[in-house]
């Protein structure tokens, strides 16, 4: 996650860079968006994570049951309102993203993977999985 969050900032920076290209922002609020749920960094992260013990029912239904008391959203891999993958993958994001920086929807992303994950090997009695994709952030 931190190599790819350092890829995303290094671009950031090079287009915040190009001369005449401004961004509207707020001292107090951070970065203004088209979407107020992303106020303040404009960033979403997510990982794909193979949970099929989770999702052996087909269904995301026990994913979100699991994830959200981690304080993770659960979607399809295609993004919001598409369905889980046939394997068992799901997108995996921070439920809140508004007022919290970067460094914070990264901890939370890493630290709910991994007690997602222990979630999953315990709904299986096996060992646990690994993420099915590098941890990329997601376009909203």
């Amino acid at each position: 996650l931190n190599s790819v969050f350092d890829r995303l900032e290094n671009a950031l920076k090079a287009v915040e860079a190009i001369e005449g290209i401004e961004f509207a922002t707020s001292g107090k609020y951070g970065y203004v968006t088209s979407c107020p749920s992303n106020l303040g960094t404009g960033m979403r992260a997510s990982v794909h994570v193979k949970v099929p013990n989770l999702t052996s029912d087909g269904t995301d239904t026990q994913a979100k049951a699991a994830a959200k008391p981690l304080g993770l959203s659960v979607r399809g891999t295609g993004g919001e309102h598409t369905p889980i993958g046939a394997d068992g993958t799901i997108d995996l994001s921070p439920s809140n993203r508004l007022f919290i920086t970067e460094a914070e929807i990264v901890t939370k992303l890493y630290n709910g993977v991994k007690l997602l994950l222990e979630k999953e090997a315990a709904a299986g009695g096996a060992a646990e999985p690994t993420p099915a994709e590098e941890a990329a952030p997601a376009e909203e």
